[in-house]
């Protein structure tokens, strides 16, 4: 078994962005409740109310990290690296929460008539400026959540990204109620943005929850099965097949499983040395965490790696 221990560095990393996303939550709220406040916009309230979950979101990401990178104990020999997925599946819930808010609050204002918008020229500068500080810290979050492999902050920063696209939406929606004086668009975009809201937030919380019931993840398996299928051709240390290979991933941890193949006729301490080199050819391949490789003796009759050693072994007269 070969294992891979977390790099502090890394966890510094990932807790830094964490609290900047949660200072960047609260200023791009800020700008947007300022927006709403001078115009009166639906379309507005809707996207501050997402800044709201922003807000909320990144504090339980932060949180999910501090937790994440405690050591494992006799209750969790795994580590608690599962609480960033936990955290992912409770922000994509709070969007979709919020989605559903913003539909409410649009079917209102259809209800009770088009309340006019006003100045919009501050609040089309406000909500801009938000769309910027979230666009930044978006991709900056995606970007360092996915070089940690912290679930909280890849679900942080899709989060701030799509919150970009609403606010597009939104200042798309502002500028043609400027243009035609029309109060209807405005409450139409709102009903598109908390649609959104939905659709997005049930997408994020449903990737959660997939990883919480330990979902394979695709990119890591075949990183896995090309270290594999390379000394299965027969790069050094070579092995005659594979089987069995499970993975899991918990926070920025990984745990893989493998069952590999070798001669019958090979020593226990050849297998374990060709075993040891795999697993840390495997980890240097997925990331942080442990890797086990379970040998087993060759059954192929026609293994071409079998038959030198087979020729070995002297004749029984």
């Amino acid at each position: 078994m070969a294992t891979r221990p977390p790099d502090p560095q890394i966890s510094r990393r990932a807790r830094s962005a964490a609290r900047w996303a949660i200072v960047v939550g609260v200023v791009g709220f800020g700008l947007k409740f300022a927006g709403w406040l001078a115009t009166g916009s639906d379309a507005i309230f809707s996207d501050a109310l997402e800044s709201i979950v922003n807000i909320v979101a990144s504090i339980g990401a932060f949180l999910a990290l501090v937790y994440a990178e405690r050591p494992p104990d006799e209750e969790h020999p795994y580590g608690h690296g599962p609480i960033e997925f936990v955290s992912a599946l409770f922000e994509g819930v709070l969007v979709a929460v919020a989605g559903l808010v913003v539909l409410a609050h649009s079917a209102e204002s259809v209800y009770r008539g088009n309340v006019e918008v006003a100045r919009l020229d501050l609040g089309l500068a406000l909500v801009a400026a938000s769309a910027v500080l979230n666009g930044v810290a978006g991709f900056a979050l995606l970007r360092v959540g996915r070089a940690t492999g912290s679930a909280a902050l890849v679900g942080d920063g899709k989060h701030l990204l799509s919150d970009l696209w609403t606010t597009f939406a939104v200042l798309a929606g502002l500028v043609a109620v400027w243009i035609t004086g029309q109060g209807w668009i405005d409450t139409a975009v709102a009903i598109g943005v908390g649609v959104l809201l939905v659709v997005v937030g049930t997408r994020v919380a449903f990737g959660g929850l997939s990883s919480i019931l330990g979902a394979q993840d695709a990119e890591d398996h075949q990183k896995i099965l090309a270290v594999l299928d390379r000394h299965r051709a027969g790069e050094s240390p070579a092995i005659c097949s594979y089987a069995s290979v499970r993975h899991r991933h918990q926070g920025r941890l990984h745990f893989v499983d493998m069952h590999l193949r070798v001669p019958r006729e090979m020593s226990v301490a050849d297998s374990h040395e060709i075993a040891s080199a795999i697993e840390r050819e495997v980890l240097a391949a997925v990331g942080e965490g442990t890797a086990t490789a379970h040998m087993e003796p060759c059954g192929e009759a026609r293994c071409v790696r079998c038959r030198p050693h087979a020729e070995q072994v002297p004749a029984r007269g």
